[in-house]
């Protein structure tokens, strides 16, 4: 194994979004042709998505895909880890609507994360999952690509 991809978490509001364009998109197709636009629009949020990929010599990747197949591949800048770090974690994020923030409210989510840290205490998110499995599968894979300690907090 020369390397390990990590497809970056896709935002319940992406989902949405994307889900109402094509259905709005199919409902105007019967009656206008501007619909087929719109189903194309979103199919490509629902399609369009990121992922880190982390190289045994650290020429590392980031790549946008379709379909899961990469259209444009970028280097991407990753701190060298001294230790990589699993543990679970709350992100919590303001669900306010436009300017008016008495109708919005903050939600939070809860995550498994894949960290790397180095000697200074830095450290860097690579990558979360709602799937515990998923991050202790990944992040030892991760720490036996790069020759590092994995401290795993989930087994605690």
């Amino acid at each position: 194994m020369n390397s390990i991809k990590f497809k970056e978490y896709k935002n319940t509001k992406a989902k949405f979004l994307g889900i109402s364009v094509l259905v709005f998109g199919l409902l105007i197709t019967l009656v206008e042709p501007i619909g087929l636009l719109l189903i194309l629009v979103g199919t490509l949020i629902l399609t369009i998505n990121t992922e880190i990929e982390i190289f045994k010599d650290f020429k590392n990747k980031y790549n946008i895909t379709i379909f899961s197949k990469t259209i444009i591949s970028l280097e991407k800048k990753v701190m060298q880890p001294d230790y990589i770090s699993l543990f679970g974690q709350s992100f919590s994020r303001a669900n306010e609507f436009s300017s008016v923030a008495a109708l919005g409210s903050s939600s939070t989510y809860d995550f498994y994360v894949i960290r790397f840290f180095n000697e200074n205490n830095r450290h860097e998110l690579i990558f979360k999952s709602r799937k515990r499995d998923e991050v202790l599968e990944k992040g030892k894979q991760l720490a036996e690509l790069l020759n590092v300690e994995l401290v795993n907090k989930l087994e605690d």
